[in-house]
């Protein structure tokens, strides 16, 4: 009979341990993170994911503009350019240190790069003759 007390005894302490252990899991978490990118000009005050620069006359008498860029992203990115102008004139576009690219009344690919925050210089070169103003828009396209 003392046998079977101890082998009770022994199977209620081994059940008692058995309630304070824990048991793991294995669980699969997946984070996605939107793509976020902005074009800024900030001489103008304009940012987004498109921007129109109103070119008025008083810029294009000089010929030739200098416009800092910013742009901020957290994926592969791209800039096209576009002119909107009734004189159907065309603008030469350089980013400075890079190739230059003639921008007319066509969406043209201007620069692309890498996910970070990129300071960049445009230089613009005016062709033809435009006389009421133009618009050159700059548009963020991604993946």
């Amino acid at each position: 009979m003392a046998r079977f007390g101890l082998l009770v005894l022994l199977m209620g302490t081994l059940g008692l341990c058995g309630l304070g252990t824990s048991v793991s899991r294995t669980a699969t978490v997946s984070l996605s993170i939107p793509a976020l990118t902005v074009l800024t000009l900030p001489e103008r005050h304009l940012s987004g994911k498109e921007v129109v620069v109103e070119l008025g006359p008083e810029d294009l008498a000089r010929g030739l503009l200098l416009l800092p860029v910013e742009v901020k992203s957290n994926v592969p990115w791209a800039v096209t350019a576009q002119l909107l102008s009734e004189e159907g004139a065309a603008l030469a576009v350089e980013v400075l240190g890079g190739p230059e690219v003639v921008v007319g009344t066509e969406e043209v690919l201007l620069l692309s790069g890498r996910p970070g925050k990129h300071e960049l210089l445009l230089r613009l070169t005016l062709f033809g003759e435009i006389l009421r103003g133009a618009a050159l828009v700059l548009k963020m396209v991604g993946p």
